[in-house]
């Protein structure tokens, strides 16, 4: 899919979601639209730039993905993250599309460290300023687990198909 075709694609959205909103049929927040427009351009840009290898699009593309995923959760689940948190957050998503351009593309062992470092500091960040325990953390992490096991399962064969080509 060409990028052309995905920008018109995420514009035709955009449109129907609000006229759809206009009217009553849809109830969707501008943030919702937003987000969902941000999962599809980050699940594109990764998918068509993969083939390509391309190191910067894969990158940028999962960083807009997590985006997407980012407004979500914070719309539906009503959070308000304050200053403190948003460090840690860019942290954690520059690792993990470190961490995805290291799996989808021939590139060294330096960006699965880079990423491991990102994703580690994040976390120790967010711990840290948050005042979050550990426990408190994993605690909080089984009931999304719980929840979202399928979709890990996925994930995880997806990634060893991958890797076996």
């Amino acid at each position: 899919m060409k990028l052309n075709n995905l920008a018109l694609i995420i514009i035709l959205f955009i449109i129907v979601s609000f006229f759809l909103s206009l009217l009553g049929i849809v109830s969707l927040a501008f943030t919702d639209i937003l987000a969902y427009s941000l999962l599809v351009i980050g699940v594109a840009l990764v998918y068509t730039e993969t083939i390509r290898q391309n190191k910067i699009s894969i990158f940028l593309g999962t960083i807009i993905f997590l985006f997407g995923v980012y407004f979500l959760i914070t719309e539906n689940f009503n959070l308000n993250p304050n200053k403190e948190f948003y460090l840690p957050i860019l942290l954690i998503f520059c690792g993990s599309g470190l961490l995805l351009v290291y799996l989808l593309t021939q590139v060294k062992k330096i960006y699965l460290i880079g990423s491991l470092i990102l994703i580690a500091g994040g976390m120790t960040f967010m711990i840290v300023n948050q005042n979050l325990a550990v426990k408190i953390f994993f605690l909080s992490l089984l009931p999304v687990l719980k929840l979202l096991w399928p979709v890990l399962i996925i994930l995880v064969v997806l990634f060893f198909l991958m890797r076996v080509k």
